[in-house]
């Protein structure tokens, strides 16, 4: 067990070499930064298939430890998205159309809206940036986009006034020459936050049709 005062020393230095990394990002002029988001979001719609392996780590107010969960994440243009945990395993998410299979080990398959149940934002807020379409809500954020070596860092704040059901920060880093999605931080509302790391990208390969077949009803 690691003493109090040297977790808290730990804490520190953390939040110190995140805030001098961030603070070493080279904003981007206007020009430039609607110019990048031109470019991915171009890419984007030209992406027929993409996949990757994923570490997804949710981290609560309460919570002793994070929450870490691995696995893989498959989409197919124009609207289709699984989620496959390997930790837990046995859990998916299946996004068809509107359409949202959600399955927890032991469990019975779970059908929602993408568009209308609350259990589809984020997987719709996913789904639209593997599309390359504009986030929902934009309007209600500040939009800041900066060059930090070898990625690009697009920072979404929310903006005073704005609705407080809506995520405080969302932080975007891209691959400078590749153009691929490295990792996404949402700050959520509650002051907890969501963290998604991609690994080894593969773009516009073939994905087996059995993936994105929504299950028999039963």
């Amino acid at each position: 067990m690691v003493p109090v005062r040297q977790r808290r020393r730990l804490i520190l230095v953390t939040l110190l070499a995140a805030a001098s990394i961030a603070s070493a990002a080279t904003p981007l002029s206007a020009d430039k930064a609607t110019a990048l988001r031109s470019r991915f979001e171009n890419r984007q719609k030209e992406t027929r298939t993409w996949s990757a392996s994923f570490t997804q780590t949710l981290a609560l107010k309460g919570l002793q430890q994070p929450i870490v969960s691995e696995g893989q994440i498959r989409f197919r243009a124009p609207d289709q998205l699984r989620i496959d945990f390997s930790k837990p395993a046995g859990e998916f998410a299946l996004a068809v159309g509107d359409q949202l299979f959600l399955q927890k080990p032991g469990k019975p398959i779970a059908e929602k809206s993408l568009s209308k149940d609350s259990a589809g934002k984020p997987f719709l807020s996913l789904l639209g940036l593997l599309q390359g379409r504009p986030p929902e809500n934009e309007d209600s954020f500040d939009v800041t986009v900066s060059r930090d070596d070898d990625r690009y860092l697009i920072v979404l704040t929310r903006k005073t006034g704005a609705s407080g059901r809506l995520p405080k920060r969302i932080s975007n880093s891209v691959g400078a020459d590749s153009m691929e999605v490295q990792e996404t931080v949402v700050e959520l509302p509650n002051g907890g936050t969501l963290t998604y790391a991609f690994r080894n990208p593969s773009r516009n390969t073939s994905l087996p049709a059995a993936a994105f077949t929504p299950p028999v009803s039963r």
